[in-house]
């Protein structure tokens, strides 16, 4: 939990350099495109992080190393790491985070409309 919330505030400081340095205004407006794009990428990188440490791609990425390298290599291919065990942190804090500043440029949304 406390990771999440470090990770909100970082998110946060990210968002408001954003506005000020790229939207130049300080607006409801430029927070939610601001807050959607931070948002955006943290819950994409995390997502992307999770299906590569759960080992989907494992068998996908070793089949290719045989196919594609010569057999006098084979060696060094079956000696390579797995996607998996390159990705062996915990993704939970990057999706929670990057879902919660989803959900709050989701409620400025709503205000925005009403």
């Amino acid at each position: 939990m406390k990771k999440i919330v470090r990770n909100i505030l970082i998110a946060h400081v990210i968002i408001i350099l954003l506005i000020l340095l790229y939207f130049k205004e300080l607006t409801l407006l430029s927070y939610i495109n601001a807050s959607f794009i931070v948002g955006g990428v943290l819950t994409f990188l995390g997502l992307v992080s999770f299906v590569f440490s759960t080992g989907f791609f494992d068998v996908f990425t070793v089949s290719m190393r045989k196919v594609v390298t010569p057999k006098r290599r084979m060696d060094d291919v079956m000696a390579m790491r797995k996607p998996s065990e390159i990705f062996s942190g915990n993704v939970s804090p990057m999706l929670g985070s990057g879902t919660l500043i989803l959900i709050m440029m989701g409620i400025a949304l709503l205000i925005f409309y009403i």
